[in-house]
């Protein structure tokens, strides 16, 4: 699923010293006592900082758009595991050997979850960053869902495929720990021990998935049909038509990996604040 973007809202308030990060990035937000380090400071330390280092305003109050971007991650929190738990069924643990004994309950569960998800982004906009880039995103992954039916000798691919739902639960999850970084009037503080771990899995599964499996699972795709090709003699099957289809995803998960660790890299190089805050998401 595609890392969709928390619209920050710019009410009056008073800014924090956060990291200067492009709208899609994924915020490292790993440390929040920094940030209430940085309150505790004098306020002449506040004005020599750059403009250009200053993290979008923190809000007094939840907005609209707040509580529409807060229930469709509900939605998701609760949501994600049914597609996770359906592909687990065809797996022998712990060897996870795809069995296949349950396919159209995973197929099932993982269509109607990205129709209704889908359907939520489509009728409510303003629940995610960028609609327009999710609706396309999801009706790629819908068309890519037909892959299976067609051509079940593939079926065992599709719980790798989409074990990527299991790093956009914790991302939703992560941004849900630290929404009171933006507004820390409307919602509680999470245990530092809680938003730690959540943020561990989530870089630990985004780097296992996204940038490991997704990449091995294009290799694959090739030699297959690099050997399907020596087989049979013939170059074009129309399987093949899905290898575009997961190198897009891959490029993609490429872009937002730079997004994501770009700014963290300018902070351990030393050319960026101190300070980061957890702003995007899912």
């Amino acid at each position: 699923m595609a890392p969709r973007q928390r619209n920050i809202s710019a009410s009056t308030v008073t800014p924090a010293v956060s990291e200067d990060e492009d709208s899609s990035s994924v915020d490292d937000g790993s440390d929040i006592s920094l940030v209430h380090e940085e309150k505790s400071r004098p306020t002449i330390r506040a004005k020599k900082t750059s403009a250009n280092t200053r993290a979008p305003p923190k809000t007094l109050h939840i907005t609209e758009a707040d509580v529409a971007r807060d229930n469709h991650d509900y939605f998701n929190i609760l949501a994600l595991p049914v597609v996770v738990i359906a592909i687990s069924m065809n797996h022998d643990f712990p060897s996870f050997h795809y069995t296949g004994n349950h396919f159209w309950t995973m197929w099932g569960a993982t269509l109607m979850y990205f129709f209704l998800d889908l359907s939520w982004v489509a009728l409510v906009p303003t629940c995610v960053k960028s609609p327009g880039v999710i609706v396309k995103h999801h009706i790629v992954a819908m068309i890519y869902l037909t892959g299976p039916i067609y051509y079940p000798e593939y079926r065992w691919l599709m719980g790798a495929i989409l074990s990527v739902e299991v790093n956009t639960w914790f991302l939703i999850c992560r941004r849900l720990v630290y929404r009171s970084n933006y507004c820390p009037s409307g919602y509680a503080v999470v245990s530092p021990i809680i938003t730690t771990i959540v943020s561990t899995l989530f870089y630990v599964t985004w780097i296992a998935i996204r940038c490991y499996i997704y990449p091995h699972l294009l290799v694959l795709f090739l030699t297959m049909w690099k050997e399907e090709i020596d087989e049979t003699g013939i170059v074009f099957h129309w399987a093949c038509l899905f290898i575009p289809v997961h190198a897009a995803l891959c490029v993609l998960n490429l872009k937002w990996t730079y997004d994501l660790f770009r700014p963290i890299i300018k902070r351990w190089l030393g050319t960026g604040p101190k300070t980061v805050a957890v702003q995007n998401g899912l």
